[in-house]
């Protein structure tokens, strides 16, 4: 619960954000709605918020990148092995191989058989991959956000 709760709770900064990106939007929308008999909920939710995709997918985006890089949370609160992140399991890999390494260095000839099989450079390397790769997998799926929202925008005159 400490790591999920947190997350559903906004952030000043995206807060800001947003309150910015709504204050940029021409009050002629608002007025034109207003003219058409429209109410205040219909103008927020006809209006607004569809031309708010773009900034909500940022915010989602930001969301998704600091939950999955979460790395203190899981030191701090969670007790179960069987609920540890990612970022935790990578960062005892690295760990363990960085003592197999030094273990190797101690002359040690079965140690120096295991040790050479994966170095800590590599295992280093390969934990940045899988770090990086569902970050960058998020990204194209918000992409339809952003130029979605930029077409809803459009004010003429």
């Amino acid at each position: 619960l400490p790591m999920i709760a947190p997350s559903f709770f906004a952030s000043g900064f995206n807060i800001f954000l947003i309150m910015q990106f709504i204050r940029g939007i021409p009050r002629d929308m608002d007025e034109a709605a207003t003219i058409d008999g429209c109410s205040w909920y219909g103008i927020f939710t006809r209006i607004i918020l569809p031309m708010c995709t773009p900034i909500l997918a940022t915010v989602g985006i930001f969301s998704a990148v600091n939950q999955w890089n979460s790395f203190q949370d899981t030191l701090i609160y969670m007790t179960d092995s069987k609920l540890y992140s990612l970022q935790y399991l990578l960062y005892t890999y690295i760990n363990q191989a960085s003592a197999l390494a030094n273990a190797a260095k101690a002359n040690s000839a079965n140690v120096a058989a295991l040790a050479s099989a994966a170095t800590p450079t590599s295992i280093r390397m390969t934990v940045s991959v899988i770090v990086v790769l569902p970050i960058m997998f998020t990204y194209p799926f918000f992409q339809r956000f952003f130029v979605k929202g930029m077409m809803l925008g459009a004010v003429k005159g």
